[in-house]
Parts: C-alpha cells; sequence; structure tokens
C-alpha cells in the first residue's frame, strides 16, 4: 500500500513594506530628504551671499518654520481624519512629545557652549560622533541588531561627512588654531559630544515613541511643532534680539524678504520630512541622509559658488559614499566582511526521499 504524504503548508505571506509607485516608502522619503536638505542649505547660502539678505532674526525663522509644519499638519489631520481631537485625546502621549523638543532645546545650548572654545575643525568632526550615537542608542533604546556592515558604514560616514566640512575650513582652522586655551578647548569637547549625544537621543527617541503607540505621524509632528513654537519662544525672550523686540527697537519679521520665506518653507517641508523617515525608516537612516546631503551640498558648492576641490575633499566624498553602500549592505570591504545570508534555497525534487522509498513492503 502506497503511503501518503502530508499535505504541504501553504506558503506564509510576507508583511510587504509601504510603496509608492513601485518604490519602498524608505527609500522614497530618504532620497527626498537628502535632495530638500541640500536645496535648504544652499538656498541658504545664497541668500546671504545676496545684498539686503540675512538680516532677519534667526530665531523667528525657526519660529515660522514650526508655525508653517503645524499648520501643514492641521492640514492633513483635517483631511485624514476630519478632525484634530487625536492631537490631545491622549494627553499622556502628546506629553511624551515635549521630550525631543526639550532635547533640542539642550542641543543648541550645548552647540552655543561648544562653539565658544573650539576651532571649526574640532567642532566639525566631534558633532558627526551623532551617526555613531544614532547607531548606540537604537540599539540600547528599541533593541534594534546592528551588524558589521552597518557598524562600519556608520563610523564610516561620520568620518567622511567629517573630513567633507573640514576641506572646507582647513584655513579658517588653520588661522584659530592655538587660540583657546587646553582647558577651554576641554569644556568645548565635552559640550559638542554631549550636543552630539542629545541630538541623537532625540531623534531615537522621537522614533520609539512614533512607533511604540497607535498615535498618527501627523498627530506627533502637529504636537512636536507646537512644542517647539513654545521653546522656541522661549529661547528668543531671553536672548539680546528679544530684549530689542521687548524694548521695539526691532520687529518679528524684521528683515524678511520673499526669499526668507522660501527658505523658512522649505525647511517646514524638511521637518515632515525628517518624521516621514523615522516613521518609515529609522533615526539612523536620517542621519545617513542628512550627511549624504551635506556632500551633495558641498560637491555641489564646487559650481554654484566657486569652491574649490582638495585631496581632503575628494578624499571623503569617496568615504560617504563607499559607506552609503556599506550600510546598504551593497559592498563588502573587498571580501573581508561576509555578504548578508541569502534565503536557504529549497532542495531540489531530486533530493527529496520519496515517502514510498525506503519503507518496508507490508
Amino acid at each position: 500500500m502506497e503511503s501518503l504524504a502530508a499535505p504541504a503548508e501553504p506558503p506564509r505571506e510576507e508583511k510587504r513594506a509601504p510603496s509608492f509607485g513601485g518604490v519602498q516608502l524608505k527609500h522614497l522619503v530618504c532620497g527626498l530628504l537628502v535632495l530638500q536638505n541640500t536645496g535648504a542649505v544652499l538656498l541658504m547660502r545664497y541668500t546671504r551671499s545676496m545684498p539686503g539678505e540675512g538680516q532677519y532674526i534667526t530665531q523667528t525663522a525657526v519660529i515660522m518654520q514650526e508655525v508653517m509644519k503645524g499648520l501643514a499638519c492641521v492640514v492633513l489631520l483635517l483631511k485624514d481624519e476630519g478632525t484634530l481631537a487625536s492631537a490631545w485625546e491622549k494627553p499622556s502621549e502628546a506629553l511624551k512629545t515635549s521630550v525631543p523638543a526639550l532635547l533640542y532645546l539642550v542641543q543648541n545650548n550645548l552647540q552655543y557652549v561648544a562653539v565658544g572654545y573650539l576651532d571649526a575643525a574640532t567642532y566639525t568632526v566631534s558633532y558627526q560622533s551623532k551617526i555613531i550615537w544614532s547607531g548606540m542608542l537604537s540599539v540600547l533604546l528599541l533593541g534594534r541588531k546592528l551588524g558589521a556592515h552597518k557598524w562600519l558604514g556608520i563610523v564610516l560616514l561620520g568620518a567622511g561627512v567629517a573630513t567633507v566640512q573640514l576641506a572646507g575650513q582647513s584655513d579658517a582652522a588653520k588661522a584659530s588654531a592655538g587660540d583657546a586655551a587646553v582647558s577651554g578647548k576641554a569644556v568645548g569637547l565635552v559640550a559638542i559630544i554631549l550636543a552630539a549625544m542629545v541630538s541623537a537621543l532625540a531623534g531615537v527617541y522621537f522614533e520609539k515613541i512614533l512607533k511604540g503607540a497607535k498615535v498618527g505621524l501627523w498627530t506627533r509632528n502637529l504636537q512636536l511643532a507646537g512644542y517647539s513654537v513654545l521653546v522656541g519662544y522661549a529661547k528668543l525672550a531671553t536672548s539680546p534680539q528679544g530684549a530689542a523686540l521687548r524694548a521695539g527697537h526691532t520687529s518679528f519679521f524684521f528683515g524678511y524678504t520673499k526669499m526668507t520665506w522660501v527658505c523658512v518653507t522649505m525647511n517646514a517641508f524638511g521637518g515632515l520630512l525628517v518624521g516621514c523617515v523615522i516613521k518609515y525608516a529609522d533615526a539612523v537612516m536620517k542621519d545617513v541622509a542628512l550627511g549624504t546631503s551635506i556632500v551633495c551640498s558641498s560637491l555641489l558648492s564646487v559650481y554654484l559658488f566657486d569652491f574649490e576641490i582638495n585631496a581632503l575633499f575628494a578624499g571623503g566624498i569617496a568615504v560617504v559614499i563607499y559607506s552609503v553602500f556599506l550600510y546598504g549592505q551593497r559592498a563588502h570591504c573587498c571580501g573581508a566582511l561576509d555578504p548578508p545570508d541569502a534565503a536557504p534555497k529549497a532542495p531540489a525534487a531530486a533530493d527529496v526521499e520519496s515517502p514510498s522509498k525506503g519503507a518496508g513492503k507490508p
């Protein structure tokens, strides 16, 4: 009598990543963030070089970009849900969103402290450690596992971006060498390392609350924009510019031009994109995209602003490009790293022993 084989289990359906036009959303939003941040940097540099531009109070521009980001979230929430109730119906969740805003405030203050003690070169190189901090914190707070490819890619990306920025500041760095005392540099170094760590913590924490609770992306961004406006006003009120505003010596929108509003709008759009990248990818990919945009804007500056390429700049560009491929597991350090495990191949039909083979005859 012929034995019957057990019926094969139906293949499990894999959860497909969200996509748009055949492109995974995480890749799409990362690419858009690179383009947006590259354009924003070039546009701000261009407007600063134009006569009559750049006279506005920087903190007011930061506040206005958060206001615009919040208004965009209001429109998107009304379109999707028809109400804004989700922004405050869970007070505990709304309170969690205040943490990144406060962390960014701490980060900005630490950066101001560091600038006063460090030369441009040390500041630039040290601040790029935030990419490495993002990787470490994503492991500690999110339980994420990063393989050798990703760790090496993160380290090389930080080094490459720092090298690119350093190439454009080498002269300033030489001029400022020896200006600060050793003790002052130690204070500055601690401040900038802490700023990098706080920046990474804010990004990873925002990813945690964005993916950990059933709260919509636009709700989180609206909450974050609201807290950021409050923090921005507090920072403006305690600054010399705030004192000038209260005394009536200047106005909130003093120095604003059409190009200023274009910059504010582009930065507001970038804030929304950062939230999308963290939602559909992760905080580390956000830093990878921002690091790549720094390189792209520096490269385009060669043609737009007569920036001169030197060996340091070219080397940094090469390291960044390679690190991106390495992080995406498309490069393997000339075979030093094993490629990611491929899916196990199904055994050939000839290799599968028939249920009737080897069975004793009745």
